[in-house]
């Protein structure tokens, strides 16, 4: 039950993923374009373009499943306070683990992210909403990670292209008007020997 909760979970993940990266790269795109057409039609543009899209895919399946996984911990709050009911005094370290295990069990997808949990010295009473908060901020942390990895991403790749790819353009474009001056200049000199 667990395995196929949490492919179920992974394939919507990777969807949203596969979508969110997706809407970026047109974004990119767009914007690349409105700049200068010449980058979008470069080589260099389709193989960054592969890449990049490669990595934002799994930046934003990851960070779609620490959004679901945060989604679970506010739930997974309530699971522990009814799980703890009518017990009293402090827990150990072995006492959070298991407690953490229970939520794993019930949250599959909480696991992904969070596996150990050692609340030594914390009232039984107290326990739950130490734990969600903890984890809480933990998957705050990682979701604003994967945000400034895809941002990063974003940026060097765009200005990868953007430096390389518009040199490159000028230049052949300096070639050919360089030939067509050349050939301007022949087409004069047979006129002009024509006419003698």
């Amino acid at each position: 039950m667990t395995f196929f909760s949490l492919f179920s979970t992974a394939l919507s993940c990777v969807f949203y993923g596969v979508v969110a990266a997706a809407v970026v790269m047109l974004v990119v795109y767009a914007i690349l374009k409105a700049i200068d057409k010449g980058i979008v039609e470069s080589v260099l543009f389709y193989v960054t373009g592969a890449v990049l899209a490669v990595l934002l895919t799994v930046q934003f399946s990851l960070l779609t499943g620490a959004v679901q996984a945060k989604g679970a911990v506010d739930s997974a709050e309530i699971y522990m306070q009814q799980l703890l009911e009518s017990t009293y005094g402090r827990v150990n370290a072995q006492d959070s683990q298991r407690v953490l295990d229970a939520v794993i069990s019930e949250y599959p997808i909480v696991g992904t992210y969070i596996g150990i949990a050692n609340f030594s010295g914390q009232s039984v009473e107290n326990l739950p909403t130490a734990m969600h908060d903890t984890m809480t901020d933990y998957l705050n942390t990682y979701i604003w990670h994967r945000v400034w990895w895809i941002l990063g991403m974003v940026l060097v790749a765009s200005l990868v292209v953007t430096m390389l790819a518009r040199p490159a353009r000028s230049a052949q474009g300096g070639r050919v008007r360089r030939s067509g001056r050349e050939s301007a200049g022949r087409d004069h000199q047979r006129v002009s020997r024509r006419r003698r």
